[in-house]
């Protein structure tokens, strides 16, 4: 089995050697690493030539550089279809350039994929927060505990659509990809990897899961999409358009999911919007929650989000509240800068107290030193 690995870059030249390297040893004679820079204006290039260069891969393993030149509009969407109209292997990986792997458990994962022969196979990853230099699960890692041997066809669909959508921790078979024409949706909107899974789930015919840890994703650096806290966050609603376009009317358990993945994005939108983009956003969320089917909101969405800090904003926005859904999104803000505040306060003490008991020993030493000067 042969793989090609599609990097997308932008604007990364502080880790694009790192990713770089951890994919050429990942890959194996056969393969081929196709990066995909889409713009960029600074040194990432010249690094990927520099690393072209060195020779620093496999032998065997061929290296297809695309540098677009000029930033295309949107998110990642139409980089990585440009890396999926060079592939040639029989598989497809994507990476993020800032990302990297761990070649011991992606050849694993890799064996795991080869043997099984499904469409697709999720695997897990670590975030590694770049603010705090930790690494840490995905909001994800605890749903892996309810993966069933025994789930039924639907059971296993709606599982991997309730799992973060991320491209990076899926082996895709072109062929699969290519005979159902499975591409990133393009336009003027960013986390277009959430259609593209919804499209991915509902063509495959038989996937399978592994829970190993494969790859680590940056969070928390500047410029990172996952950082957004405005108007590029209701890309999500033109998302959900797109997901629901053509769900089966005999399917009721997608509409379900549909409708669960928008209210779940919603609650971290709810942590990051800025207050300026409030009325825009509750006006497109409305416009969705109001339509949701009756039924189906009563005994699925109301029942599985009552404990939900989300409800109050939920109930707010399916009544077409939408004074009241932006009074009540102002007030959890503040009471989540009240509480950072809080803490940060709390810390200052400490590092006062910590201080004041340092200064208290030092004039102790000094007191001593005086004394013993006198004798």
């Amino acid at each position: 089995m042969s793989v090609s690995f599609i990097i997308t870059s932008y604007n990364i030249d502080p880790y694009i050697e790192k990713c770089l390297q951890s994919v050429a040893s990942s890959a194996r004679a056969g393969d081929e690493i196709i990066v995909v820079d889409d713009g960029s204006k600074d040194q990432t290039v010249d690094m990927v030539r520099s690393f072209m260069a060195r020779s620093d891969l496999p032998e065997g393993v061929d290296l297809v550089p695309v540098f677009l030149g000029a930033n295309t509009f949107g998110g990642v969407g139409i980089a990585a279809n440009i890396g999926l109209d060079h592939a040639s292997r029989d598989t497809v990986f994507f990476v993020d350039g800032d990302d990297w792997l761990n070649p011991a458990t992606f050849n694993s994962c890799r064996a795991v994929f080869d043997q099984r022969g499904v469409d697709f196979l999720m695997v897990n990853y670590l975030e590694y927060d770049e603010l705090l230099d930790e690494m840490r699960p995905p909001a994800d890692q605890g749903r892996w505990r309810l993966l069933d041997a025994g789930f039924t066809p639907q059971e296993r669909r709606d599982f991997a659509l309730s799992m973060i959508a991320v491209p990076w921790r899926k082996f895709y078979r072109r062929d699969f990809l290519k005979t159902h024409k499975l591409r990133f949706p393009e336009g003027d909107f960013f986390f277009e990897d959430n259609p593209f899974h919804w499209a991915v789930c509902r063509a495959a015919s038989n996937f399978s899961f592994f829970d190993q840890v494969i790859c680590y994703h940056r969070v928390n650096r500047p410029g990172q999409t996952m950082a957004s806290t405005g108007a590029e966050l209701m890309a999500f609603f033109t998302h959900y358009d797109l997901i629901t376009a053509d769900l089966p009317a005999d399917d009721p358990a997608l509409k379900v999911a549909a409708m669960r993945w928008l209210v779940n994005n919603m609650s971290w939108h709810m942590t990051r919007l800025r207050p300026a983009v409030l009325h825009a956003y509750g006006q497109a969320a409305a416009a969705r929650i109001r339509a949701f089917d009756e039924s189906l909101w009563n005994d699925h969405i109301l029942t599985g989000f009552a404990q939900s800090p989300m409800i109050d904003a939920i109930l707010s926005l399916r009544a077409g509240d939408l004074a009241g859904f932006v009074a009540g999104a102002k007030l959890d803000n503040l009471q989540r800068q009240l509480e950072t505040l809080h803490h940060q306060l709390l810390e200052q003490a400490e590092t006062g107290a910590d201080t004041r008991a340092q200064i208290d020993r030092l004039r102790a030493v000094q007191e001593f030193d005086a004394l013993t000067r006198r004798f």
